[in-house]
């Protein structure tokens, strides 16, 4: 068998979040003073980069129709909450928690609004608990959130005006070379870029080619074939090849690696899905595919129930954003730090217990260690130095807080300190003190509260929603295997609505075990796109699938591999009838 290297690759950081502060920050800030706006334009700053969270991660097309629909909701999430808290701070916060819940409610609608609603939370945390260094009148606060959501919409334009459906090629590309493939999100934003005709070939084909590298490996683990290694190494690099030239805004030369003869199982299907790859490139037919709108919705969007996943996570959020309010309501007014506690709340509280835990832990590192760097700094920098110290800290933090966010947060302490102690006079022991009782705070609030607060919408134990995911799967696509595809469309609701409840809750796994539970997501996220594709006229495979399906039903054999399946999709269906029966013995009744 091929050997890896296993020696980790040092995580290096990033200067995106830097590029991103200077490219938004500055042109928001000097547009905001030029009209009016004031010491307000720090809030209209910080509108234009959350705005630009929410707006960017598809293709421009698709990304502007959400820039004009979610616009007037970030406008009122900026303004309403800071201008009606000078007013009636309960009230306030009630339409604060009103739009937090939404906001975590958003990626029910797919992958592509899970940054749409995190960009919608910031947005609104920020804009209300932002303490302005000098005097803002109402109509500075509009101004500044107006000028942040036109410089938002303006730069995603700027970005994206020279290729538009670069993000569409990008990651169906990724389905071909990616270590794993995405095939959901390609395929929802293939929907929402036009669904060009060669494009939706590249997908399509991509994922058999995916399904059928998977069997091949399978086989080759199975039988312990060595020789089959330099098979598998000619169709990756031969995937990658063309996965670059999809990336591509105009095609270049063919690829060098040609189709070559392959004798290992599910080989020969893989090389013809690169063949049907690389004809679609080279052909590149631009026409539009026509898609009912109820099936790609059923297929794609789950309903809303009262005790899914997410909506108990909205449940949650909604609530620890509505303790912390209520806690930072006691602080002065214009407490510089009401805007970290909520910002750092919000950030902690994800949708599963082990999730919130791997939020919270560079955190409260990242507390320990920068409150010791920051009580050295006060002790040996002199005053005068604090912003120059404050602004450093700040670079290395943004250049560090996608890979090393236990560093970034170790120096946010110390431009915290430096910052207010310089900017606003206040007392750098007292502003270290502060920072650490609200982080602390926040943590508590996200790791403890949020799951002892809302025991009456957990879901049912992770082994029942494996069962019932499976088994909804396996109905949605007889459904679609038969001459009726009307019923089609509610079952394959319900089983998109099963699959995203394979979320662990109150389960504690570990890593095997959240392994294998990944790879069972994405089987049978597989087996639904390969069933999606056969009702809109991609295959003639209709007898395979209806194999598998019967495949599917037989009990898991610990002896039996997909060596002796008949197709990629009784493969995949081996795949997930297997790796189902390693779950349920593994985890308990309760």
């Amino acid at each position: 068998m091929s050997t890896t290297n296993s020696t980790p690759t040092p995580v290096k950081g990033s200067p995106m979040l830097l590029v991103l502060f200077a490219v938004v920050l500055a042109p928001t800030f000097l547009i905001g003073y030029a009209v009016g706006a004031g010491s307000a334009s720090v809030v209209g700053g910080f509108v234009a980069m959350y705005s630009l969270i929410a707006f960017l991660g598809g293709p421009l097309r698709a990304d502007l129709r959400l820039a004009a629909a979610l616009s007037p909701l970030l406008l009122f999430a900026a303004i309403v909450p800071r201008l009606l808290g000078e007013v009636s701070r309960p009230a306030a916060i009630a339409v604060i928690v009103l739009i937090v819940f939404v906001a975590a409610l958003l990626p029910l609608r797919g992958p592509r609004f899970v940054t749409v609603g995190l960009g919608l939370g910031m947005v609104t945390l920020f804009a209300y608990g932002m303490a302005l260094i000098g005097p803002a009148g109402p109509w500075q606060v509009v101004i500044a959130a107006v000028t942040g959501v036109v410089t938002a919409v303006v730069l995603r334009v700027l970005l994206g005006i020279g290729d538009p459906s670069k993000a569409t090629r990008e990651k169906i590309a990724d389905v071909l070379d990616a270590e794993v493939p995405a095939l959901t999100t390609a395929f929802d934003t293939w929907l929402a870029d036009g669904r060009r005709r060669w494009l939706g070939i590249a997908l399509g084909a991509a994922s058999h080619y995916r399904l059928a590298l998977h069997s091949a490996e399978a086989v080759q683990r199975a039988q312990q074939a060595e020789a089959a290694d330099g098979e598998l190494a000619a169709l990756r690099t031969r995937a990658h090849e063309l996965a670059e030239q999809l990336r591509a805004k105009k095609p270049g030369p063919a690829p060098q690696t040609g189709a070559g003869d392959t004798t290992i199982e599910f080989g020969s299907e893989a090389s013809a899905a690169l063949d049907a790859v690389e004809g679609t490139i080279t052909e590149r037919d631009t026409s539009r595919v026509a898609l009912a709108d109820r099936l790609r919705t059923s297929v794609l969007r789950p309903s809303v129930r009262l005790r899914s996943i997410q909506v108990r996570h909205a449940v949650r959020t909604a609530f620890g954003l509505l303790l912390i309010l209520v806690i930072t309501s006691y602080l002065p007014a214009g407490d510089p730090l009401v805007a970290t506690a909520l910002l750092t709340t919000f950030g902690i509280l994800q949708a599963s217990w082990r999730e919130t835990l791997d939020k919270a832990r560079p955190r409260v590192v990242g507390l320990v260690g920068g409150a010791a760097l920051a009580v050295v700094i006060i002790l040996v920098v002199p005053a005068p130095y604090l912003p120059v110290v404050a602004l450093t800290a700040l670079v290395v933090a943004l250049w560090n807080m996608m890979a090393r966010p236990a560093v970034a947060y170790a120096f946010m302490v110390v431009v915290t300190v430096g910052f207010n102690t310089s900017l606003r006079h206040t007392d750098p022991v007292h502003t270290l003190v502060e920072y650490a009782v609200l982080t602390l705070t926040a943590a508590l609030i996200g790791v403890l509260v949020g799951f002892a607060v809302v025991p009456g919408l957990r879901p049912e134990p992770l082994r029942h929603r494996i069962v019932t995911a499976r088994s909804k799967t396996e109905r949605a696509l007889r459904a679609m295997t038969g001459p009726d595809r009307a019923e089609a469309l509610a079952l394959h609701r319900a089983a998109a609505q099963a699959r995203a409840e394979l979320t662990p809750d109150h389960e504690q796994l570990d890593d095997d075990q959240l392994a294998e539970l990944d790879r069972f997501r994405a089987a049978l996220r597989d087996l639904s796109m390969l069933g999606t594709t056969a009702a809109l006229g991609r295959t003639a495979d209709t007898e395979r699938l209806r194999a598998a399906l019967e495949a599917l039903e037989a009990p898991a054999s610990d002896g039996e591999t997909p060596a002796v399946l008949e197709s990629i999709v009784a493969g995949l269906a081996d795949q997930v009838r297997t790796t189902e029966a390693q779950l349920l013995d593994s985890l308990p009744d309760r």
